[in-house]
């Protein structure tokens, strides 16, 4: 859910955010990857990597977190925040492994 304070900040950047999504995900991974290379072993398929499916999958993600957020600002979007979860729970991920995010 959306603070008041919040909400219109997130509607407003939404459409820069958008235009720049694909290369925000590129830089998020790549960030990622230099503080913690041990995360490419095994955890990231490499080959959706190399051609961007992967930066798209999270591109798309962050669209549509977004977008629910702008629509439904009084609502939590658990059907996408499940999803996230139970693909990192079938990946293993463990708490430390988030910091990288948060940095």
């Amino acid at each position: 859910m959306l603070s008041d304070t919040s909400f219109p900040i997130i509607k407003a950047t939404l459409p820069v955010v958008g235009e720049h999504i694909q290369e925000i995900a590129q830089r998020f991974y790549e960030h990622m990857f230099e503080a913690r290379p041990d995360l490419l072993d095994g955890l990231f398929n490499r080959g959706n990597q190399a051609d961007g499916r992967q930066q798209q999958a999270l591109a798309g993600s962050i669209a549509a977190f977004a977008g629910f957020l702008v629509d439904k600002p009084d609502q939590l979007p658990d059907h996408l925040l499940s999803r996230v979860a139970h693909k990192h729970v079938s990946l293993g991920l463990s708490p430390d492994q988030y910091q990288v995010v948060h940095d």
